[in-house]
């Protein structure tokens, strides 16, 4: 499993609630154009969103950077953040499937 990851360090916790929608609707509008197998948004309450996308293979990875891989660039142009990120092979993930009954 191949992994993208990206970390955003906003100013306070209310930047990062107010550009936390943008990012996620986002991301979630890439799970069915892009086959993502996972994506997981986070927020700390010092003001940091940590954004990890999951794929499959290499060519879901390219198809997402080629089809959203910009949205860091439309969110500087409205958001005030500093922005690093990596790409990986996943070598551990854990996912309990709990039953909610």
């Amino acid at each position: 499993m191949l992994s993208k990851t990206y970390h955003l360090k906003f100013p306070s916790l209310d930047a990062a609630q107010i550009a936390a929608p943008f990012v996620v609707e986002t991301m979630g509008n890439a799970i069915p154009d892009c086959n993502l197998v996972g994506l997981n948004v986070l927020i700390s309450k010092e003001g940091d969103v940590s954004i990890n996308v999951f794929f499959n293979n290499v060519n879901d990875l390219k198809s997402f950077e080629k089809r959203h891989g910009g949205f860091l660039d439309t969110m500087k142009k409205t958001f005030l953040f500093k922005s690093n990120g990596f790409e990986g092979v996943c070598i551990f993930n854990y996912d309990s499937a709990e039953d909610a009954a």
